[in-house]
């Protein structure tokens, strides 16, 4: 018999609480949002809230269980299902990450970094393999064209080892004619959108707007495109020209 999937684990050991979904975003400092998607299947907690959700409703490992499972795709949810043909019917993306490097342009080394400081209970092993799978995402999404913004201290902000491989790691993007990168210069501050957002464009011609904040990646609806796109906008308009951010990226090898 198949395991059930995280929401229904999550659903079965609220309700033996005799949790509504009010009180358990309280009793672990979670948004009601949150727990609603988590809850509905729009979205997966992080690991470290993952755990405390284990804990706090007794779950004895069962939960944690569905949440591994769910998020090595061996019962992979609908948001991240839906994230994954938007990825692969899409031909361009124009992504804006208002602190790090994006995660489809990322080193190894960048991307290990990042997974140890937002995952700290993490394995070494499950370092690893976040890893590998983050490295691996580019080259199998051989027809998307990526537009990245993003801050000039994610670069300088890092040990500089990780910024030289980073550094490295986008100049062969960048002349891979797939990238083109637009930096933030430092004295300037990304005020919108709070947290990483990416606008798809499909093969169809639709226009898929997603963000990635702290309980998961989240689809918006279509009536939401028109503002959020907005902010797409602004952030390049404070970046530099693809041209001198290149010329900026030369500089810091």
């Amino acid at each position: 018999m198949a395991e059930p999937p995280f929401p229904d684990v999550l659903t079965k050991f609220r309700e033996l609480n005799g949790l509504s979904q009010k009180q358990l975003a309280h009793r672990v400092n979670a948004s009601v949002a949150s727990a609603s998607r988590w809850t509905n299947g729009h979205a997966l907690p992080q690991l470290p809230m993952a755990e405390i959700l284990d804990a706090e409703l007794g779950a004895n490992g069962k939960l944690l269980a569905a949440w591994r499972k769910a998020t090595r795709g061996e019962t992979w949810p609908d948001w991240a299902r839906s994230i994954t043909n938007i990825e692969m019917e899409a031909h361009t993306v124009q992504i804006v990450s208002p602190v790090l490097v994006p995660g489809y342009l990322q080193s190894p080394s960048y991307a290990s970094a990042v997974f140890r400081s937002g995952w700290p209970f993490a394995s070494d092993e499950e370092i690893v393999r976040l890893t590998k799978i983050r490295a691996q995402v580019f080259g199998q999404l051989p027809r998307l064209r990526i537009t990245a913004v993003f801050p000039m201290t994610a670069l300088t902000g890092v040990d500089e080892a990780i910024r030289r491989e980073q550094v490295a790691h986008l100049l062969d993007l960048v002349g891979s004619g797939r990238v083109v990168v637009h930096l933030v210069p430092e004295g300037s501050i990304l005020m919108e959108p709070p947290t990483p957002m990416m606008a798809f464009r499909l093969h169809s011609g639709e226009l898929v707007i997603t963000s990635d904040n702290a309980d998961g990646n989240v689809i918006h609806a279509a009536h939401t495109h028109e503002r959020l796109h907005v902010l797409i906008t602004g952030a390049l308009a404070v970046a530099l020209p693809a041209r001198h951010s290149l010329e900026a990226l030369r500089e810091l090898v």
